[in-house]
Formats: C-alpha cells, structure tokens, sequence
C-alpha cells in the first residue's frame, strides 16, 4: 500500500496518505508519468501446518517457507498526471501486485490486480474516479492495522475477513474523494457490478468519513459487497484471499463464498512523540456462507466476526522501530461454533536506507472457544488456529515469525 518505509511518526496521517495513494491524484504536483514498485521478500518459520500423508492420514508439522510481499506487497505499477487547466487535473494509476518467489501473479488473469484507474481532480470539488481500485472503507480503516503499517500480511485479523489487509477490491467502481475541510474528508464508492439481468450480482459500495490533525486522526467506514468469492477475490479457480484456497487441507476458505459481505468499522490514533497507538474495531457479517452448506441447509449460514484491534510503535531512532498488537476475533454463526481467536503481532525493523528496509515479525495465534473446523481424519469437530494468508495448523496454536527486505523504487 506504499512506496517508503513506514515509520511511527507517519501514522497519525495515514488515513489521509493511503486514501490519496489509491484514489486521489493530489499527490501529483506537475504533469507527469511515474514507474514505480516494490520487492519485498523473506522467510517465514510456521510452527505447525496441518498435512495430509500419502496413506491419507492428517498430521501436523514445522515449515519453512520462501514467501513475498510481506512488508508491503510486491508490485510495479504506472501513475500520472495532466494538468487541464482552470484547477483541473486527469490522473490514472495502473498497478500489478506479484510472487517474489516465482514472478506469477497474485490473481489470476488479472495483469493490474491492485488498480486500473483513471480520474478527474477539481481544486474546490474533489476527486471522481473510475475503474478497479479500493473502496472508501478500505482506504480510511486499514491505516490503523498493525498489518498494513508493520507486521506484514500475516499479522491480520482472522482470514483478513475485515479487509483492513485489503484483500479485496472493487471492479467497476466509481469513487468520489471530497477535499479535506478543515482536516476532514469524506468518500463514497459504487461498483454495480456489471451482470447482464441481476443487477446485485457481485454489486459493492462503500461509504466513509475520516478526519487527520495531528496528533489524533480517526476514521469511520462501512462496506457491502455481494459475491465476495466472484466480485473481488478470483472466484473458484482463482482464489487469492488470506484464508488460503490454494492449501489442500485449509479449513476455513469457503467461508468467504457466501452471498453478501458487510462491514462497519471505526478507528483511530495519538501520536505523542515517537509513540503512536491505534485502536481499530469491525463488525463483519457474512450472509449464507457457503463454508455451513449441507443437504438439508444448502444456503448455508450467517456468521458475524467483533473484531478489536490495539496497536503500538515506537520510533527509538529514526531508522528503528518496534511495534505490537493485539487483535481480539469473535466469531458467532446461526448454527453451531462459537470460536474465539487470540492473535499478538511482535515486529521490528530497520530501515537501512530511504527505500530499504529489514523487518522481523513475530504472530502468535490462539484459537478458543467451540470450534467450525473438522477433523479431516475423524470428522470431529475442532478449532484449528489459522494465521492468516498460511494454511492450518492442525490444532488450536500456531506461530509464525518472518524476516524478510523490502526494497521500494
């Protein structure tokens, strides 16, 4: 979601740069086309993920894996400007997000996963904006996430089931940026989803308010969006969200098939010096999720995640800073499982130069409560812990801990 290291100092207007970053040519200040990226890869330990055996028997085991994208994502991507005159300006961004490991694609058949868009700035009346990018909730809720500002994809909420990773985006979208009055800003997405005959097929909009002067800044937001699995993450075969589709033994992925998305959620932050703290709370509910299909219920059923996040850094140098969070997921269905899941994100970084920048990350995760999974090999049902964005593990903990270099150019 940016170019430069991110440091404690900046958070405090983070609402404000991620929401110009994905929507808003301001940032511009002459006429002008502009390559830029990001290479972000390292290694990542995981206590324990749940595997099948060749005589199809379920075990458990420590992996270590090459994986990108964890700071920030790995992306290239075109941005510009021109400037019309009469205190108007057409902008357009075009960015691809990618496998360090292998150089694939994150979504497949998507050249410009993260953004295709082009868009119309007035001075006095703000920006307009057509095409696939973030939704307005997005843009102003997830600069409070540990995940996004330091603790790398892996330090979200339960499955990213919040978006405050942004996992998902909108295709189709139309989205309006009022200018900031007196440090508030207001922004509204449309994507109707473009289905010959169902207008609500995979239709998605968003609304939101933030306001940033320092040393507080906060946000509100609300998110709805039918077809999750269809309208933003791949679809079937190609399946991109944190849940984890691609892993043969994964528990948890369909439970984002389902008919609708919606999200509310609120946030903010205090900067006093080096130190700055978040908190950060969503209600999500997914309708007739598919993850509870059966014979007799082939709707499936609802599931609502509370989910509260508390997020510290501090700047000890210019260059160094630490963080930690804790995220708090409840999760309550209409049919049975109740699972709770405790998560705190331990990170560090460094950062060696103005685009450099080493990190190490450190998530624990603790599933609690009655359990949705189930036992592959008994049919039990279990609470398996699922750090996000890796597959199971194949009991109620997991631990992960990454080090990894992002380089911004």
């Amino acid at each position: 979601m940016r170019n430069k290291p991110t440091t404690p100092r900046t958070i405090a207007a983070a609402a404000v740069a991620l929401a110009a970053t994905a929507a808003t040519p301001h940032a511009f200040a002459q006429s002008g086309i502009t390559l830029y990226g990001t290479m972000d890869a390292g290694i990542t330990y995981t206590s324990n993920q749940q595997t099948t055996r060749a005589d199809g028997s379920v075990t458990g085991g420590q992996n270590w894996q090459l994986g990108g994208g964890n700071l920030g994502p790995s992306r290239f991507g075109l941005t510009g400007t021109e400037d019309i005159g009469g205190g108007n300006s057409v902008s357009f961004k075009l960015e691809n997000s990618f496998f360090s490991a292998n150089g694939g694609l994150i979504q497949s058949g998507a050249l410009f996963n993260q953004a295709a868009w082009v868009g119309l700035t007035n001075d006095r009346f703000g920006t307009l904006t057509f095409g696939r990018q973030f939704d307005s909730y997005t843009n102003v809720i997830a600069p409070y996430s540990s995940s996004v500002i330091w603790s790398t994809l892996y330090g979200s909420s339960f499955g990213d089931i919040d978006n405050l990773n942004a996992t998902l985006n909108l295709n189709n979208a139309i989205q309006y940026v009022s200018p900031a009055i007196a440090g508030l800003t207001f922004s509204g997405t449309y994507s109707p989803g473009g289905v010959a005959g169902d207008f609500s097929q995979k239709r998605g909009w968003a609304v939101s308010a933030n306001y940033a002067g320092a040393p507080v800044s906060f946000g509100v937001g609300y998110l709805a969006l039918n077809n999750p699995l269809d309208a933003a993450l791949g679809g079937s075969q190609g399946y991109f969200g944190a849940l984890a589709c691609s892993n043969p033994d994964a528990m948890y992925c369909q439970l984002q098939n389902a008919h609708s998305l919606k999200v509310f959620g609120a946030g903010g932050s205090y900067t006093y010096g080096p130190a700055t703290v978040s908190l950060v709370y969503t209600h999500t509910t997914l309708d007739d999720s598919q993850y509870f299909a059966s014979a007799v219920r082939p709707e499936g059923a609802d599931a609502r995640f509370d989910i509260v996040q508390v997020n510290g850094t501090w700047a000890i140098t210019p260059a160094w800073s630490v963080g930690a969070a804790y995220i708090y997921n409840s999760m309550r269905t209409d049919v049975s499982g109740s699972p709770k899941f405790h998560q705190v994100n331990l990170g560090t970084s460094y950062n060696l130069s103005k685009r450099t920048t080493l990190y190490a990350v450190g998530i624990f995760q603790k599933a609690a409560g009655s359990g949705i999974a189930t036992d592959p090999a008994t049919g039990a049902t279990v609470n398996y812990a699922q750090i996000p964005n890796l597959p199971n593990s194949n009991s109620d903990r997991q631990i992960s801990l990454t080090i990894g270099l992002k380089h911004a150019f």
